[in-house]
């Protein structure tokens, strides 16, 4: 009898027990959307006005309206664009021109933006003041990859306001152009296989200096200052005191007139044109007070007459290097931009 009881307890706690659930069915990966072909978007730009450069903080100030036109009225690129360089994004405006975007005739879709802000690009000043520059404002669609979005130039293209003045600057050919770039990451996207892919479009705005001008503001005040340092070749070697205080008062406008010129660039980690010009006056002043040094050692001695033949000889070398090589840098710099 016991038995039948301990078999009757074992059969109730097995009845008991509750079944294990069926595994739950792996639910399908949801598959890539794949287009037929991609969204082509006519771009076109027109460039109001270049408000300030500034080259210390490689930046400027555009204002600029940016126009689409598509046909798929599920997207809309004014609304998905992103600016690639912009500078204190926090002060930039986007104003669409129309709360929503206009059909057209055509079929097509449209929609125009004002951007107003500063943008930035590193502006190389190896040549300055002879460098030119590039205004460069880039955009892409941040939403569709090229699979599904593209851009296409549209056929106004790029225009510029024909009253668009730069003072200090000389504005070249612009240009508008498209194209793809590509991301060398997945941005932490474990679905993507491989680095995303989007149509950019690149504004550009090339900008140089006015030659003469500031060839005179910059170059002919160093000049000037080493014609006044030749006159250290030019007073009797008797006069010491006088050609020493020439040369050390040369040295010194020097380096008052780079300091002041270094005021309004940024700190860079090369030798800009206009410092090898500095450079070069330093040499020459230097050199010349080496040479008064060496002349009036032999005042009174027999090679004083010797001495005086080398004073005159280092006058016409010293001013015919310093002339060749500023003047080749300069050539240098204007041939390079």
């Amino acid at each position: 009898m016991a038995a039948f009881f301990a078999f009757l307890l074992c059969l109730g706690a097995a009845l008991a027990q509750t079944p294990p659930e069926p595994a739950a069915e792996a639910e399908p990966a949801a598959e890539a959307v794949v287009y037929a072909k991609p969204e082509r978007v006519s771009v076109g730009v027109y460039v109001n006005d270049v408000q300030s450069i500034d080259l210390k903080g490689h930046s400027y100030a555009l204002d600029a309206y940016i126009w689409f036109r598509w046909k798929d009225p599920a997207v809309n690129p004014a609304a998905t664009m992103e600016f690639i360089n912009p500078s204190e994004l926090w002060g930039h405006m986007v104003t669409p021109v129309y709360e929503e975007p206009e059909a057209l005739e055509s079929g097509e879709m449209y929609q125009v933006i004002r951007v107003q802000g500063r943008f930035s690009r590193k502006m190389p000043l190896y040549n300055y003041p002879f460098d030119r520059q590039q205004l460069v404002m880039m955009f892409e669609d941040t939403t569709h990859e090229v699979g599904q979005l593209v851009y296409e130039l549209d056929s106004e293209g790029l225009t510029i306001n024909p009253s668009l003045v730069l003072p200090g600057y000389q504005l070249g050919d612009s240009s508008l152009v498209m194209t793809e770039s590509s991301y060398p990451t997945r941005f932490g996207d474990t679905r993507a296989v491989e680095g995303s892919k989007y149509t950019r479009a690149t504004v550009s705005l090339p900008i140089t200096r006015p030659t003469v001008p500031y060839a005179i503001k910059l170059l002919v005040p160093v000049v000037a200052v080493m014609m006044c340092a030749a006159l250290m070749f030019l007073l009797a070697p008797t006069y010491v005191d006088s050609r020493v205080d020439v040369g050390i008062t040369s040295l010194l406008t020097i380096v008052a007139l780079q300091m002041t010129f270094n005021q309004d660039l940024p700190d860079v980690g090369y030798l800009m044109l206009m410092d090898k010009v500095y450079l070069s006056s330093y040499l020459f002043v230097i050199s010349g007070l080496a040479v008064v040094v060496r002349t009036t050692r032999s005042l009174g001695t027999p090679g004083e007459s010797l001495a005086m033949a080398f004073h005159h000889r280092a006058l016409v070398g010293l001013a015919s290097t310093y002339l060749i090589a500023v003047g080749w840098m300069v050539m240098r710099a204007l041939a390079e931009g």
